[in-house]
C-alpha cells in the first residue's frame, strides 16, 4: 500500500471538505491509497480532520491519523487514544488486517509512548505503526521509518567518513521488526510518500493548494 503524508496543521483556511477534493483525486490517480493525516494540537485540527475524512470517504480514498510528537506528548497516550476513537469509525478510515477490522494509525517520532494505554483509551482493535526508532520497534504492530534521504546519524547531512545510507535505514528496522510490517520511503509492505504538503520544508509532491507562512522557508516557496 501507499500512503501520502499530508500536514493538517498548515490548512487551517480551508472552509469545507471540497477544498479537499482536489488532492483526494490526484492522489488517487497517481496510485496512493492513503493520506496519513500529519495532526498536532491545533485549535482547527478537528474541522480540518472531519473534512478531510468526509473528502476521502466521497472520492474513494482512505486516510488515518499520524500524530506529531513534536507537539503531543508520551504522557497524553489517553488523549490520542480518544482522538482514533473519534475517528476510527468514519467510513474513510483505513482498516488492515485478516479482517480488516483493525484501525490504522501512526505517528511522527514519538518513541516510549505506552501503546496499550492507546489501545484501551480507543476501545477498538487498532495497528499501531509509529516513527519509532529500531530499538523500540518491538512494541508495536509494525514501524515507521522517517529516514528518506542520507544523513551523517545525527539529522545532518552526511560526511565522507559517516554516511547512512537509506538503505542502512531499511535494513536496520527490518532487523528489529523481525518479520512485522515496515513502513518507509521505499519499503517491501508499506510505502509512506514525504510528504505530500509539507511545503516549508521543500519536500512536497502535491499542489501548493494552502500557502502558509509559518517558518522561513515558506516566503520562497509560495507561489512557486
Amino acid at each position: 500500500m501507499v500512503f501520502a503524508h499530508f500536514i493538517v496543521g498548515i490548512v487551517s483556511d480551508r472552509k469545507s471538505a471540497a477544498d479537499y477534493d482536489l488532492d483526494m483525486t490526484l492522489a488517487k490517480s497517481i496510485g496512493i491509497d492513503a493520506f496519513a493525516l500529519n495532526i498536532g494540537l491545533d485549535d482547527h485540527t478537528d474541522q480540518q480532520l472531519d473534512y478531510a475524512y468526509e473528502s476521502a470517504a466521497k472520492n474513494g480514498m482512505k486516510a488515518f491519523l499520524s500524530f506529531d510528537f513534536n507537539l503531543w506528548r508520551n504522557s497524553q497516550a489517553n488523549e490520542v487514544g480518544a482522538k482514533v476513537k473519534k475517528y476510527g469509525t468514519r467510513p474513510a478510515q483505513l482498516k488492515v488486517g485478516s479482517g480488516s477490522n483493525q484501525v490504522f494509525v501512526s505517528t511522527f517520532i514519538g518513541d516510549g509512548l505506552d501503546l496499550n494505554a492507546v489501545r484501551s483509551s480507543a476501545g477498538m482493535p487498532l495497528f499501531i505503526v509509529p516513527n519509532f526508532q529500531p530499538s523500540n520497534a518491538a512494541a508495536a504492530d509494525g514501524a515507521f521509518n522517517w529516514g528518506a534521504w542520507p544523513n551523517n546519524g545525527a539529522n545532518k547531512a552526511p560526511t565522507p567518513d559517516r554516511n547512512f545510507t537509506v538503505e542502512d535505514g531499511d535494513q536496520a528496522y527490518l532487523r528489529a521488526l523481525g518479520g512485522k510490517p515496515y513502513m518507509a520511503p521505499l519499503a517491501p509492505q508499506y510505502v509512506e510518500i514525504i510528504t505530500w504538503n509539507d511545503y516549508g520544508e521543500s519536500h512536497y509532491i502535491g499542489p501548493l493548494s494552502s500557502p502558509h507562512y509559518d517558518d522561513g522557508n515558506s516566503k520562497w516557496v509560495n507561489d512557486m
